[in-house]
């Protein structure tokens, strides 16, 4: 606490010095904001491709059972367009995992 006083009486005392800890303080705020905006990406990517994968495995169980594109939206109740980029993939690919199915996909 008494070190908090101390910078605190030289920072305003002295104009430039006052500047320098302000702009590193913001730049360690910047920092974490960062790493905090990253951190939230990664989730929000991953909760999308846990998604994906398991329409993949889905519709790959749909395919083994002989079942068109047209039942499969029906029953998943997902939009066509959403559904027909992996169907493809799935009947071209049939004996691909779900994780091999999303990399075609997503051109990995």
């Amino acid at each position: 606490m008494e070190r908090i006083q101390e910078e605190m009486v030289k920072m305003s005392q002295d104009e430039r010095d006052r500047y320098l800890y302000l702009r590193e303080a913001m730049a360690a705020s910047d920092r974490v904001s960062q790493m905090q905006s990253a951190e939230n990406r990664g989730r929000r990517e991953g909760i999308y491709q846990g998604k994906i994968l398991t329409q993949i495995s889905m519709i790959q169980k749909k395919v083994k059972k002989n079942k068109n594109l047209e039942q499969i939206v029906d029953e998943l109740e997902e939009p066509m367009e959403e559904i027909r980029p992996i169907y493809d993939q799935v009947k071209q690919h049939p004996d691909k995992t779900a994780e091999e199915i999303y990399n075609l996909i997503n051109n990995e």
